[in-house]
C-alpha cells in the first residue's frame, strides 16, 4: 500500500513539473511577442495633442466617394482626446489611432485651409494634399478651425 501511495505521489509530482515546464515554454513566446509590441514606438495622446496645436483646426474629416472605393481621413481633438482614422484605398492604408494620426498629420501640416475658401477650393486643396484622383462622385470636408468656426465643404459630381 505504501509503495502505491509513494508511486502516486511521485507520478503526480512528475506530471505537475512537466506541465509547469510546458507553460514556461509557452510563456517565452508570449513574452517575446509582448516585448516586440512594447518596443515599437507609439505616439502618446499627449504627443498627438501637442502636434495638433500646430494645426489651424481641431477637426478635419475628409470623405471622398469614388465609383468603387472610398477615401476617409479624419483627425479630431475632442477636449484633449485625439482620435484619428485613415483609409486610403489608393495606397492600401487602413489605420486607426496613433498609426492613422502619424499618416495624416504630415499631410495636414502642409495643407492650408481657411474659413473663407469656397467648396471647390477647399476640396481641390485636400485632394491634392492626399494625392487623390479627381474622378470622384462626391467629396465632403468638415473642418472645425482653431477659433471655433465650423465649416462644411461639399461637391457632388
Amino acid at each position: 500500500m505504501k509503495k502505491l501511495l509513494i508511486s502516486t505521489v511521485v507520478l503526480t509530482s512528475v506530471l505537475t513539473m512537466a506541465a509547469c515546464a510546458a507553460d514556461d515554454e509557452g510563456n517565452s513566446s508570449e513574452d517575446q511577442h509582448n516585448q516586440d509590441v512594447e518596443s515599437q514606438p507609439v505616439i502618446s495622446q499627449t504627443d498627438m495633442g501637442d502636434k495638433m496645436s500646430e494645426l489651424s483646426y481641431t477637426v478635419y474629416d475628409f470623405d471622398v466617394l469614388y465609383e468603387e472605393s472610398e477615401f476617409e481621413g479624419e483627425i479630431e481633438n475632442d477636449e484633449g482626446l485625439i482620435e484619428a482614422e485613415f483609409y486610403n484605398p489608393f495606397s492600401d492604408i487602413t489605420a486607426r489611432g496613433s498609426d492613422a494620426f502619424e499618416a495624416i498629420f504630415p499631410v495636414l501640416q502642409e495643407l492650408e485651409l481657411n474659413p473663407d475658401m469656397d467648396d471647390e477650393e477647399a476640396i481641390t486643396e485636400s485632394l491634392a494634399a492626399f494625392d487623390l484622383p479627381d474622378n470622384y462622385l462626391k467629396a465632403q470636408l468638415e473642418v472645425v478651425f482653431s477659433d471655433g468656426t465650423e465649416k462644411t465643404y461639399e461637391i457632388k459630381k
